[in-house]
């Protein structure tokens, strides 16, 4: 099947052999000209298959053997993750949350509560929405900038904006709700671990020269919350200050 999408400004022509990929980006078609294409092939599914297993394998957890079309989904965004870093565009595992028009990026090991503290933001705080809740792109350039992804993890929330990139947080669970800001040198190996890279030389090294950058350029935090309401306040109350 083919179609065209618009992610973080760069239009993408896209050749799918199932109509999943299609299903799954209909918030984000397009008629523009294509920047790149994208056509995932059935040795890339395979090979998503693999890495699912094999990440199955290293947190201990029973493999789940998922369906063609769904890994032709992923197999399709590390592609276009690939395209994207040669546009100063990195992929990086972590749920956006925006008020009006600043974003901030919370990130941390799978399971660790990102998805749960969002929900706070929503709840608590007045005119919040989500930009992406798993696998936003970040663009790097005169300003930083946080877009939404069809990509959005199991819950699917996420919207087809862009928006100010004000801040990244680590995320932590803790007994009581404390934030600080904290170094570049402290968080780079989390922000590598969260970040996409691929497996030839070129592109780990624009990977990693983008990710220094971001960490340059963009505010980082340590945020140790309970999860209660109080998590969100406590977050946002720093964060807005800061950016003000």
């Amino acid at each position: 099947m083919e179609f065209k999408i618009r992610l973080a400004g760069v239009n993408i022509a896209v050749s799918s052999i199932y109509d999943e990929v299609f299903r799954l980006c209909r918030d984000y078609l397009t008629d523009g000209v294509p920047d790149c294409c994208i056509s995932p092939a059935p040795a890339d599914i395979a090979l998503e298959r693999v890495k699912n297993m094999r990440e199955a394998e290293t947190e201990g957890i029973a493999p789940v053997e998922y369906p063609a079309p769904y890994l032709e989904t992923l197999a399709v965004y590390r592609r276009i993750a690939a395209q994207m870093l040669e546009r100063d565009t990195l992929l990086l595992h972590g749920a956006a949350v925006a008020v009006k028009d600043r974003a901030w990026l919370f990130t941390a090991p799978s399971g660790t509560g990102k998805t749960t503290h969002i929900r706070l933001w929503l709840d608590q705080i007045e005119g919040s929405y989500v930009v992406n809740g798993d696998k936003p792109l970040i663009h790097i350039g005169e300003d930083v900038t946080v877009y939404g992804t069809p990509w959005a993890g199991k819950e699917g929330m996420q919207k087809n904006v862009g928006v100010k990139l004000c801040g990244i947080v680590f995320l932590e669970r803790g007994a009581e709700n404390r934030i600080g800001r904290t170094t570049l040198l402290q968080s780079l190996p989390l922000l590598i671990q969260q970040s996409y890279r691929p497996n030839d030389k070129s592109g780990t090294e624009k990977a990693l020269a983008l990710i220094g950058k971001l960490g340059s350029r963009v505010p980082l935090y340590r945020l140790q919350c309970n999860m209660r309401p109080e998590a969100a306040w406590t977050a946002y109350r720093k964060l807005s200050t800061d950016t003000d």
